[in-house]
């Protein structure tokens, strides 16, 4: 079996290596294997998943705002150790305790379990819950229960979403505990699974047949049947999950789950026949996903999961959401197509006018705040120290190796800066972070850098609360005077490759809520960084080298980048 991995041995070291590299937003322990959110822990519930790889984009995709604060990767299919789950709690503990989410298989709830009793004995408050949404396993005495498959994804963004609202640990326990009591999933595999280690399907599923009710990792089902169409597919995973529990006449959310080589265009029709089968049988699809949110390495097939919704669980699904494989922005509910319609899933949409929208969002206090701001510098220095040997690594290679220095010194400067001086306005605060990137940087860095926050903070000037239109106008002050000073552009591999498309990016979403535009210019900013990469070098000591710049990520974009994803954290996280 042909795969794109060099040591089967190494393939979660070396998928952790790249994810992080993929995801600056991430942090990860690699000695442990934990990922982390790159800020600091924050003063709220800590919630906390895991288990073994292989089931990407769980856990590690779903860590960030709105969800997970770390997820614990173990080897492929095979439960993390205690010790790893003890580093996720330590790494995590904002004061408020942790809530461990824990898949049912034997391994993952004790190796969870066990952690969870050091991190109490350590004065640590831990609850723990089990998910068991799997109708295919019966309940009895000769199994370890029903396993813990496609609800854990709902769960987590639902108890995600409680925690970040600040809800107790006791509060954020019982909601992820009605979860699992109105969830259930069903799954189907075409094909088995390939471990990397073993190079060959862990089981012989025959061209003519498909194993119903498949466990994630490949475990057997149900049973084995002849393959049949979508829609009888379909009608037995419906069928068996609506035997399991009465969901008539009730909201529903709704995930059709790829297995991991499933191509959505299947899924789509998947989730077509599964949705005109729920409607007949009187269940309001009101929320859905359709995709690879939790795999099965590189099985084909997909998985249904139903989960029962009242208001609390619908508010706390349309809660803001970030992180690398689910994300969106505010309360919405998504607009039904008229083929929806038909189906009488009904959802009413409160459509306010542009300036409506606009005024609610200054009488609500919906914007960034001075506090929100210092505590973007805060994670900035924060981030230029985690990333300092990186960024000098990218200045080796097309520079004089000095840039992560540099600019973790200055950062680190303008934290001290800022603490003492203690600014009570905007353009206060982007006077003196813009002074002291001047005087502590160095090279160019320091002048442009030092640019972009006066003149960042002069536009703002002094009001209470920085609106979309607002923080625009002054990231584009910022890159003006970027441009101007160093006499560049955009495509020059500078950046300004990042500054500048943040500051497009803001304008265009000018009505937007300010979740949406942060999570936009976010993406900007990282798509910037990595464009720089087959661009040419044409300012600074990158220029001498010529074509030769190619195929390397210009280190200052790539410090930009960092200051914008500090940017977005410290507005979405505090």
């Amino acid at each position: 079996m042909k795969k794109l991995i060099n040591n089967p041995a190494n393939v979660v070291t070396e998928a952790l290596l790249g994810m992080e590299l993929a995801h600056p937003q991430l942090r990860i322990d690699h000695e442990k294997r934990v990922i982390f959110r790159t800020s600091s822990p924050t003063e709220k519930v800590a919630l906390i998943s895991g288990g073994g790889s292989g089931h990407e984009p769980l856990h590690g995709g779903f860590v960030g705002t709105g969800m997970l604060d770390a997820a614990v990767a173990g080897e492929i299919f095979t439960s993390p150790t205690p010790g790893q789950v003890s580093a996720a709690i330590s790494g995590t503990d904002g004061g408020k305790g942790a809530l461990l989410i824990i898949k049912n298989y034997t391994g993952d709830v004790l190796n969870f379990q066990m952690a969870a009793e050091l991190a109490q004995s350590e004065g640590i408050d831990v609850n723990y819950v089990v998910v068991k949404d799997d109708v295919a396993v019966e309940d009895s005495s000769f199994t370890a229960g029903r396993r813990g498959v496609g609800l854990t994804v709902l769960l987590e963004k639902i108890a995600g979403a409680a925690a970040e609202e600040g809800q107790s640990l006791d509060e954020v326990t019982a909601v992820a505990q009605k979860v699992i009591e109105q969830g259930r999933s069903m799954g189907v595999a075409l094909t088995s699974v390939t471990l990397p280690a073993v190079g060959k399907p862990s089981f012989d599923l025959p061209e003519d047949e498909i194993e119903m009710g498949v466990g994630i990792h490949g475990e057997p089902g149900r049973h084995r049947i002849k393959m049949k169409s979508a829609h009888e597919i379909a009608q037995d995973l419906v069928d068996a999950i609506l035997t399991d529990y009465d969901f008539t006449h009730s909201d529903a959310i709704v995930m059709l789950n790829g297995m991991g080589a499933t191509p959505l265009v299947e899924l789509y029709i998947m989730y077509g026949e599964v949705a005109r089968l729920l409607a007949q049988r009187g269940v309001r699809v009101v929320r859905n996903l359709v995709g690879n949110y939790i795999t099965s390495i590189d099985m084909a097939g997909c998985s249904l999961t139903i989960l029962k919704a009242d208001d609390e669980l619908l508010r706390l699904w349309d809660a803001p959401v970030a992180t690398p494989a689910l994300t969106w922005g505010h309360t919405i509910s998504t607009p039904q197509t008229s083929a929806s319609a038909k189906l009488a899933h009904k959802v009413t949409k409160d459509q306010p006018a542009k300036a409506t929208a606009h005024r609610d969002r200054h009488e609500t206090g919906q914007g960034i705040t001075l506090s929100q701001m210092r505590t973007w510098i805060e994670l900035s220095a924060q981030a230029m120290d985690t990333h300092q040997d990186q960024l000098t690594e990218l200045d080796a290679a097309i520079g004089d190796a000095d840039h992560g220095a540099n600019i973790a010194r200055g950062m680190s400067s303008a934290l001290n800066a800022v603490d003492k001086a203690d600014p009570d306005s905007f353009a206060e605060i982007g006077k003196v972070v813009g002074m002291s990137l001047v005087s502590s940087v160095g090279g160019a860095s320091g002048p442009l850098y030092g640019t972009f926050f006066l003149r960042f903070g002069q536009e703002i000037g002094d009001v209470d609360e920085v609106d979309v239109p607002t923080l625009a106008a002054a990231f584009r002050a910022g890159v003006d005077g970027v441009r101007s000073r160093g006499k560049a552009d955009a495509g020059e591999k500078t950046m300004l490759d990042v500054f500048m498309p943040v500051a497009d990016v803001l304008e265009a979403y000018n009505d937007a809520q300010l979740s949406d535009a942060l999570s936009a210019a976010q993406q900007a900013a990282f798509t910037g960084r990595d464009q720089t990469i087959d661009m040419i070098a044409k300012k600074g000591r990158a220029s001498y080298l010529g074509e030769r710049s190619i195929g390397h990520i210009d280190p200052g974009a790539a410090s930009a980048a960092l200051l914008v994803d500090a940017l977005v954290t410290a507005v979405m996280e505090k």
